[in-house]
């Protein structure tokens, strides 16, 4: 903890300097093929009921330090390194989740240019998709995710097709992180901005292999096929949209993978009133098993998604089994304040499957014969955030979950309280 302390506070005084006078650079005299990046990230937080049981707190704080140096000796060739040191005192039995201490986060070798046809990445690196509701960063949680992979980018104007093999990186407090042998993710990803005026179509193809998962009763040898669009875009500046569908289908165990999805938003800009508001209503749903042993699993498998907020932000429930209703009021009363005011109605897709959390892992197991309620509960939430400048800012979030009839009844019964409070430093 002291190294992280040290090197926080070595780098605080950088980050001030550089958000009043911009002239970090110049005053360390980089060369302009040498790039230094930095991060330093606080955060204090709070889950309470945990498991839904009353009285089952746990207040902590979670620190994360991140160094990179990138080395572009010449307009197609980047070579990047950055170490993390992720950290949770308080948390006495802290798993990889939350604490990952001084490794290796990205490694990468960049061959061409962004502003030509193609470009090769190959090595440790973040991967991230539209909205991350698929494959994404998850850089709210302390480690954040990483793959191992190959990209390769083909590029011209306003569309891109990316094609990748990858595997994720999996956390180790303990050790050198490393991906699983034979846990793989392949895929084809396109963003198509020339088709439709303001907006971005998306259609992918995902192959996941996986040596062994468990879900919805099924267990053994994994691999799937993940198809589906995504578009969004404006419509005269005052209306946005998002609307994505997709489908998956493979195999578990010697069980058929047969899952689906989707999720529509639409949110209204009024940029000439005051503070700024924006109203926001979505639909998300995530299907779930119809029936144990009948030699289909419908569970759909979220992948590696960024869920923390998309579906409230006490991070309850994950994509899978899931229907979502949100609603929300967005408000800016200055460029540097966001605030942010919004409600869930959480339900189950199917009332013979489990109830999953944030990470995909199950938060309360399946009612044999099926649960009489599909109702999970009502979340509200509140988010504020300050940007002081590019390179500072400062937030808070907090968020309850009223329990409904399912956890009342195949739970302890209690809600969800979570809150956290925030300091984020960049270079």
């Amino acid at each position: 903890m002291r190294n992280v302390l040290l090197f926080s506070l070595l780098f605080l005084p950088l980050t001030f300097a550089q958000s009043q006078r911009g002239l970090i650079d110049s005053e360390l005299n980089l060369p302009k093929w040498l790039d230094l990046t930095a991060q330093s990230r606080w955060r204090a937080e709070g889950q309470h009921d945990i498991g839904f049981q009353p009285g089952n707190n746990q207040d902590f704080l979670l620190q994360r330090l991140r160094v990179g140096l990138g080395i572009k000796p010449t307009t197609w060739l980047q070579v990047y390194a950055e170490a993390q040191d992720a950290r949770s005192p308080g948390i006495p039995n802290s798993t990889s989740s939350t604490r990952d201490t001084l490794d290796l986060r990205q490694a990468y070798v960049d061959i061409g240019k962004e502003d030509a046809w193609w470009d090769v990445k190959v090595g440790r690196q973040a991967i991230a998709f539209g909205s991350e509701r698929v494959i994404g960063a998850s850089d709210w949680t302390n480690p954040a995710r990483v793959f191992d992979a190959v990209r390769l980018g083909i590029h011209h104007h306003n569309d891109r097709l990316d094609l990748f093999s990858s595997s994720v990186v999996n956390s180790n407090h303990d050790a050198w992180d490393h991906h699983t042998q034979g846990d793989v993710l392949h895929g084809a990803y396109a963003s198509l901005g020339s088709l439709i005026p303001n907006a971005k179509i998306e259609p992918y193809v995902l192959l996941r292999f996986s040596p062994r998962l468990a879900v919805a009763g099924a267990s053994g040898h994994y691999n799937s096929v993940t198809y589906g669009m995504r578009a969004a875009g404006t419509i005269r500046k005052e209306w946005t949209y998002e609307l994505e569908a997709l489908g998956q289908g493979g195999s578990i165990g010697g069980q058929q993978v047969r899952a689906w999805g989707g999720e529509a938003q639409v949110r209204r800009l009024f940029p000439e009133r005051l503070w700024k508001p924006s109203l926001i209503a979505e639909y998300n749903f995530a299907s779930g098993d119809k029936q144990r042993g009948d030699g289909k699993v419908n569970t759909l498998d979220q992948l590696y998604p960024t869920n923390h907020s998309i579906y409230g932000i006490a991070d309850i429930i994950g994509r899978r089994n899931m229907r979502n209703l949100r609603v929300g009021v967005w408000a800016q009363p200055e460029k540097w304040l966001t605030v942010k005011v919004e409600g869930h109605d959480l339900r189950l897709a199917s009332k013979n499957d489990a109830l999953y959390a944030a990470s995909g892992v199950v938060s309360v197991a399946a009612v044999p014969g099926g649960a009489s309620s599909a109702q999970v509960g009502e979340e509200l939430d509140l988010v504020g955030e300050v940007r002081v400048s590019r390179h500072y800012s400062i937030g808070a979030q907090t968020g309850h979950l009223f329990a409904g009839q399912f956890l009342q009844q195949n739970s302890p019964g209690s809600g969800r309280t979570f809150y956290a409070t925030f300091i984020d430093f960049r270079l």
